[in-house]
This record gives C-alpha cells, structure tokens and sequence, in this order.
C-alpha cells in the first residue's frame, strides 16, 4: 500500500528520473559529437532520436510508425503505368509517391497531385518546403512532421538533411541545442571545455582534418596554464627515431607532470601498442596531477582500440551551414581586440567572417573551373585579419576598397591554386 507521502514523493521521483536522463542524454551526444566529422553529427543524432522516437519517450504525436520509418529510409518506389502527371515530376519522384499513396493516411496523395499538380508545384518550388504548409488538406502534415518527411524525401530529396534537422529540433527537448551543438564556440574554446573534463589518466585525441591548426590551440593552452614549451611542455612529430624520444618525453612528463603532445600518430601504429602498455602503467603507479598526453592523426583504421577508448576525442571540421560557419568564424577573435579596431575596420573584418563562411560553405559544390578544392582554414582568416589590421593603420580616410579586394580576393583566398576568387 502507497501512503500519502510516498504518493507525494513519486512525481518528484519522476521529474528527477527525467531530468538525469536529459542530462545522460546531452552528455554521451556532446562527447561523442565532438569527436565526429560534421558528415556523420546528424547521422548520430537521427539514430538517437528515432530511438527514443521507437522506445516511445519522444515524438509521440508526429505520425512516426514503423512502416513510415521504413519507408524513409527505403525509399520504395512503384513502376508507374502511365508518365508523371507534370513536367517538375522525375520518374523516380513519381514512383515514390504511388508507394507512399499505399501507406496509411496516404491514399489519397498521388489522385491529389495530379489533380491539384500547379499548387504542388509552388510547394516544390520554394526555397524552404520543408518550413511551408503543403496545399489542400494535406497542410495538416504540419501537425504530424514525421509524416511530412515522407513527402519531402518523395518530392524534395535535395532538401532532406535540412528537414530532418528541423525535425529533429522541434521533436527532442532541447532540440536546438544537439543541432547546433557547439555552434557558437570556436575550436580553442571547444578544447578548453575538453582539457577541464582530461585528467592524467584521460588523453585528448585530434582527429585531424584538412586546414586544421590544432597545435596553435594548445600552444595557447599550454600558455594559459604556465607550461613552458620545451621544459613542461614538449611537441613532438612522430615519424622515424622519434619513438625513443617520445618516450622519454613521456616517462618524464609522467613523474613532473608535463604536457606532452605526439603529432601524427598514425604514421607509428606499432608502436602505438608500445604507447597502450606505457599508460595502463602510469594509471597503476599513479602520475603527477599535471601530467597531459595529447594525440593528433589523421582518420586511421591503425590505431589501437584501447587508446581510442580511454581518450576524449575532438575533430576541427567546419561545422555545417552558413550561420554556423559565420559564427565559428567570428568566435576566432576575442571581444576586447574587436572593440578596439575602428569603426570602418570592424566593419569589413566583420564582411571578412561572412566571406570566409561563404568559402567553407560552397566546398560542398566542389571546385571551381580547374583550381583545385582548397580547404580553407581559420589560419587563412586569422591572418587575413592581421592583414586587415596593418594595411588600415596607414590607410586613408576613404576605404581603399580595390586594395582590399585585392589582397584578400587575389592574394589570401584567390589564385590559380585555390577553389575561387572575389
């Protein structure tokens, strides 16, 4: 029998309960997000959330059924006795939505097409459809969204990841801060978060990719925490020989507590096991507080599972979107240095953000003409900037527009090299 305080006491068990598991929740997707490629980040979190959407703790009332589920992933398509009933439909299109028609709730959507095909054609031809309300009854779809990204994988494929996206962030609690995780922190800001969660025993692992700086990033970090490089704080580029002297290193920074760093791991595999058997041994005699390990290497199938599973992974691609590049790109420079530039150059220091996140934007479409896919880094908007500084110290009072356009059109982000110009 329940008494009255334990009647009492169990919504507040409840709401406890709930609260840890969004907690769980954000903390295993926040981990394992970083250490992901931008390609895969809305691959993880769709699985997370059509996992608790198939468990029933989310998405209750948004038209997800296993046979929907199926056919967004499926894509079945029926061979059409007749030619599409207009010109915007491909044959492919058509055949998916006389599949769809058979779904329940669907059957009358392929006689609606092709009755109504003009209002349908304004649906299609919006630059966002998944954010539009589909005409005649089927407007409704906005009620059930699971269900209205069924008509989109059927009509507007191209705009899928973005509907799914939207989907997700309005279906999970908190949704938009899993879609746009760590949209707002630069990379050094990322890895400061990181370094407060390592510990002597946790390495942190960089996945590195094209254009990336990482070393500059815990040169900063190391600065910060008053680790002198070369004395406390030792860089070292793994290839031949210098397994010896990474060793050294290590044993060293284990009893002192130093900071060692080994570059390119990748390129030494076998001696990475060596590496395994060393840190099971510092775990068990004990090392200094201070004492930190980071690895960087390029995505390798080579390295040992045992490393990988004791260390906090980061990778430093650009994140997806262009407000997200734009405000990575803006988070490179510190609020005290931008306020101290003059009005003009803050202005075009700002348009140098929106360009360069235009830049990381476009790579998708591949290379421009016959230059070669560049991939820009923050490095290149780092120094454009220094660049930006120097030149409008002695500049006159009229902006020298053609210059600028010249030193970061022609010369930072152009060239016969490089995938564009201004």
């Amino acid at each position: 029998r329940v008494t009255g305080v334990q009647t009492c006491a169990l919504p507040i068990f409840a709401v406890r309960v709930g609260n840890l598991l969004s907690s769980v929740r954000w903390t295993v997707y926040l981990w394992v997000s970083r250490g992901l490629f931008e390609k895969h980040k809305l691959i993880f979190l769709s699985q997370i959330t059509f996992g608790l959407m198939k468990a029933e703790t989310v998405g209750g009332e948004t038209g997800y059924t296993p046979e929907a589920m199926n056919f967004l992933l499926r894509a079945p398509r029926k061979i059409p006795d007749d030619d599409p009933p207009a010109d915007w439909l491909t044959d492919a299109s058509w055949g998916m939505v006389l599949a769809l028609a058979e779904l329940e709730g669907f059957e009358k959507f392929a006689s609606d097409i092709q009755d109504s095909a003009p209002r349908f054609l304004e649906w299609f031809n919006h630059t966002t459809p998944e954010s539009e309300k589909l005409p005649l009854d089927w407007r409704e779809l906005d009620r059930r969204p699971f269900a209205k990204l069924l008509v989109a994988r059927c009509l507007r494929p191209d705009r899928l990841t973005t509907a799914v996206a939207k989907f997700i962030q309005g279906v999970l609690p908190k949704g938009d801060a899993f879609v746009n995780c760590d949209g707002e922190l630069n990379s050094y800001q990322v890895l400061e978060q990181t370094f407060a969660d390592s510990s002597p025993t946790i390495p942190i692992y960089f996945v590195l990719s094209p254009g990336a700086n990482i070393v500059a990033n815990v040169d900063k970090l190391a600065a910060k925490n008053r680790m002198e490089k070369g004395v406390s704080y030792h860089n070292i580029s793994l290839g031949q020989g210098q397994d010896v002297v990474a060793q050294e290193r290590l044993d060293m920074g284990h009893r002192q507590g130093h900071w060692i760093i080994l570059n390119n791991v990748h390129l030494m595999p076998r001696w990475l096991k060596e590496v395994e058997k060393m840190l099971d041994e510092y775990a068990t005699d004990g090392s200094h507080k201070n004492f930190r390990i980071f690895f960087t290497s390029d995505p390798s199938t080579g390295i040992p599972a045992g490393i990988l599973d004791r260390c906090i992974k980061l990778t430093s691609d650009p994140p997806s979107g262009l407000k997200a590049n734009l405000k990575q790109a803006f988070c490179q420079f510190a609020k005290e240095d931008y306020e101290e530039l003059e009005p003009r150059t803050r202005g075009i220091l700002f348009g140098l953000c929106h360009f360069h996140a235009l830049m990381l934007e476009r790579k998708k479409f591949g290379a421009k003409g016959f230059n070669m896919m560049y991939p820009f880094a923050t490095g290149d908007l780092v120094n454009s900037a220094t660049v930006l500084r120097n030149y409008m110290e002695n500049a006159p009072t009229k902006v020298p527009w053609t210059d600028l356009q010249y030193l970061f059109g022609d010369i930072m982000y152009g060239g016969d090299r490089k995938s564009t110009r201004l």
